[in-house]
Formats: structure tokens, sequence, C-alpha cells
């Protein structure tokens, strides 16, 4: 690989130097069959960004993107790490008020869309004084010169490079935000640790707006490799997605387990389904091992098979490991996490104290993948984002990540054990539990609520919601609706039970232990 690709300071030079490189090479396979050529990609990108200095937009300006994995997406993203314009990618599907919500907390100065955009979602971003532009091969056009778009000394490492929103336990949600150089250095690692070469097509099946969408678009172009991007509709029909995937020459692959699990399930997913695949890649949620054990007996003599870990705060991927069939002996549970990777260090702390090897802790992570806080919320981000109390010498950041972990002795491995507060993983999505209260409290009628996340006959759990209320006209239908209005699919409960009143402990709060026995 070319060295002025690996070693730069900020992420439109390391694209311009990739592109620079790769040439005709295809960067992108589209979802119509079409292809992008680096060359192309660069040129549509470097137009998009004139004209966004054209419309005014400045270095440190947040831009959104509704993105539906057209050639000009992506080249809209390139654009804005070429500026210096944090890009955050929006959800269409995301209800009117959570959207507007995520609008005024990074107040972009305009939404750029690729493809076309439902009413709700326009009309939310017009609602909040948010211009829309749609782009288009006549928008991008006759504004790229082959060079530089502003002076390459103006974008440095430290700069916001994107912005990804998460759930938050207040109800609004939380914007993380990842720098040039921290993505500059996951780029290095995903390259080192997949051995990703020019020759490799990589899957984009994730959303654009999900963190595992991260490693898809940045592993891929920024190490040479080709993007295969997976539409969302593509998930529809498991069969037709197998074949996509096979017909693109996909050789790494990177999900969710519920999606693999539902490839297995439905039968579309053989052991010659994809004769090009060498590493599958899941994370976002727990692999439960039985269905592990369906995807080792496909992939297992043949393929990787790794199980990675990683907070958005922490430029979405802080550990891989290689299952192997030893880990599939005992069916019970979920296979570890296994080893930080070479640029993360962990402390597991009770409070803020070090924990024994074999004890549980509370995994904190430090190094130069480590995020740089919450967006325009200072308030949360000195919550999550503190001083490591172990380091007495001089001051070091570390992110307090929730979970609970343990170092096994017997072979020195870390596995997850729980959360110490109430978010929970559900199909990939990071859900804090008191969002989806937040949105019942706001219903009429309701005057106490709780949300938990349970399993019942399943290995992966179910949303349930309890809600008290003396309310005679108040039903299940009605505020689940409400719930639509307020919040995305995924955050949904499978479950609702109204009751005249919540159980309570001896501290007089709502027993959450008494509604998670009840089955």
């Amino acid at each position: 690989m070319d060295s002025d690709a690996i070693y730069q300071t900020d992420l439109g030079r390391a694209f311009r130097a990739v592109a620079a490189w790769r040439g005709d090479a295809v960067a992108l396979r589209l979802p119509d069959g079409t292809v992008c050529s680096y060359a192309r990609l660069l040129e549509l990108s470097e137009s998009i960004a004139h004209r966004l200095i054209s419309m005014g937009v400045r270095r440190g300006d947040v831009i959104g993107i509704f993105h539906s994995k057209q050639a000009d997406g992506y080249a809209a993203m390139l654009a804005c790490l070429s500026i210096g314009a944090p890009y955050v990618n929006l959800d269409e599907d995301n209800p009117p008020e959570r959207l507007g919500r995520i609008l005024a907390s990074c107040n972009p100065v305009v939404v750029l869309v690729d493809g076309p955009i439902s009413s709700p979602a326009l009309k939310t971003c017009k609602c909040h004084g948010v211009e829309v532009r749609m782009l288009s091969p006549l928008w991008v056009c006759n504004h790229a010169n082959g060079s530089a778009v502003i002076p390459s000394d103006q974008v440095i490492g430290s700069d916001i490079g994107y912005l990804m929103f998460t759930s938050g336990s207040t109800g609004i949600p939380k914007g993380v935000a990842i720098s040039h150089a921290q993505v500059i250095n996951f780029v290095a690692w995903a390259r080192s640790e997949f051995s990703i070469t020019s020759d490799d097509v990589i899957s984009n099946v994730n959303p654009m707006y999900f963190d595992n969408s991260v490693f898809d678009f940045y592993a891929a172009l920024f190490n040479g490799a080709t993007l295969a991007a997976i539409p969302r509709s593509a998930l529809r029909d498991a069969r037709s997605l197998v074949q996509q995937v096979r017909e693109m020459g996909c050789t790494i692959w990177f999900s969710v387990p519920s999606l693999l699990i539902y490839l297995i399930t439905t039968r579309s997913l053989a052991k010659d389904a994809w004769p090009a695949v060498r590493a599958l890649v899941f994370g976002g949620e727990g692999y439960p091992k039985p269905e592990l054990s369906k995807l080792f007996d496909i992939f297992g003599d043949r393929a990787r098979l790794v199980n990675v870990y990683g907070p958005t705060e922490c430029t979405c991927i802080c550990s891989a490991y290689d299952i192997c069939d030893r880990d599939l002996s005992d069916l019970k549970g979920y296979p570890p996490i296994g080893r930080l990777a070479a640029n993360f260090r962990g402390l597991l702390l009770a409070g803020n104290t070090p924990v024994a090897l074999g004890e549980v802790g509370e995994l904190c992570l430090l190094g130069p993948n480590v995020g740089l806080g919450y967006f325009n919320d200072p308030q949360r981000t000195v919550q999550s984002f503190v001083p490591n109390p172990c380091c007495v010498t001089h001051h070091e950041s570390m992110y307090r990540t929730g979970d609970l972990m343990r170092f096994d002795p017997t072979d020195m491995l870390l596995y997850f054990v729980g959360r110490a507060d109430n978010q929970i993983k559900h199909m990939g999505y990071r859900i804090e539990l008191e969002e989806i209260e937040a949105a019942l409290a706001l219903i009429p009628g309701v005057s106490q609520c709780a949300v938990i996340y349970k399993r019942v006959r399943s290995q992966f759990g179910n949303l349930f919601a309890y809600v008290a209320s003396s309310s005679s006209t108040l039903d299940a239908d009605s505020l689940l609706e409400s719930l639509r209005t307020q919040l995305p699919p995924y955050m949904i409960p499978t479950h609702l039970e109204i009751r005249t009143e919540l159980p309570k402990n001896p501290n007089g709060k709502i027993d959450r232990q008494r509604l998670a026995d009840d089955v």
C-alpha cells in the first residue's frame, strides 16, 4: 500500500492519497449493480465540498446526511471530512420528535439527501429551520477541479470527523464526537487486524446512522478496498440478501449477530453461499453460543469468525476475538470478548479502585481511540469521560463504559458480565431504558412506568413495559401508538402491561426485579 495513504493527519488528505493510489479501481459496488471508481468518488466528493463552501459552510459546521447508500451519499461524507465539517448520518425513520431532538442537539447548517426522503423527516428538518439539499448529478456537477478544496493545514487531527447519536437516559439522544485522528488510528488497526488489502470487498449491510457502519466505510475506503453497499430493502428477503453478498464478491462481512441468526434460521445461509468470504465479523450484542455453533458449522473450517466489542464512544471497535472450537465445547452463555486491541488500555474498576484478577469491575477504556465526548453536552461528557484515578503523575482521560466485565484467570480473556446501569443492547442498538420510560411518562394518564429487558424462552431478550394508571380510557394499543410517535421501531416494547400500581421495594422504589421475575 502507498505510504502516503497511511500516514496522514486528517481524513480528507488520507482519502485523497488513497484515491490517487487506487485511481480507476472500484471503490463502491452500488445497490443498482453499478460501480464507482476511487477517482470518480473523489471527483464527486470535491464537487460537493466546493458547493458546500460556496453556500458558506465553514470548518466546524455540522452537516446532516440522509444516506440511502448511493454514491452521492458516500461522497457527501468524504466532502465533509475534506473541509473539516463534522457529518452526522440521520435515520429518516426516526419519529419527528426524536429526530427533532437530534437536530436541536447538533444544529446542522444543512442536511444533504442522496435519494428519496420521507415526508415526516423532511418536514421535521424544515420545522427546525434546517435547509435540505437533494444531492443529484445536477447539484454536484461542474464544481470539481482536482485540487484540495481548502488549504490542507486548516483541517487537523483533533477536529471532529463525525457525530454518532446513541440513546440517552434523559430522553435526549447523545451525539458522540469522534476526531479525524481517532478514525485514522482505527483505520490502521482494522487494516492490521483483518489483513485488509485492495483485493478485499467489505460489506456495508449496516445502516449508516448505526455505529457498526464506521467499520464498513472507513476500513474499506481508507484502505483501498471495495465497499459493497447493501440497502435496507435487501434485508426484507433473506435469500436475496445472501445472493447479493455472493454476487458482489464480499470477502469481509460485518453485522450484528441477530442478522446472521436470521439468515441461518431462514435456511438462506449454507456452506456454499459465500465462497469468497474469509472473515465474518459480528458485534453490537452478544452471540448466544447455541446459535454461534450453527455459524461455526457452516464457516468454521474456512473463514475467521470474529467476535468484536466496542462502545460508540471509542471509535466503533476496541477488541476482536477469533472463535475456535473450544469456545463451543460448552454452549452456555456467550463467547469471550477476548483481549483489548493494541491501541487500547483497559481498567476494571469498582468505583475508582481496581478489582483483583477474576473479580467483576466496570471496564474503563484509555488510548488514542477514546472519543472527544458528547457534542454540545458538557454535563454528560464529564460524567463518562473522566480522569484516570490510577494515574497520579499527569492527567489522563478515560471512558467509563458502564459494562461490567472480568478477566478469567485461566485464560486471561475478558468476559462480559452485565451492565452497571439500565443500558441494554437490542438488535445491536444501544438503548437506555430510561429514554423509553421518559417517553411513556409524557403520555397523559401514565402515573408510573418501568421498562425492563428480559428473555422469555429465547436466547435474545425483548422489551417489556409496565405502566401504572387509574385511567379507564388508557389501553396498551394507544400507549404503543403514542410511543411510535416518539421512538424508533427498535425501541418499541414487545410487551406492554397496564396495572393499577407497580410493585415497590422496601425503599419505595419500583421493584424491577419483581417485574423481571414475572413471566
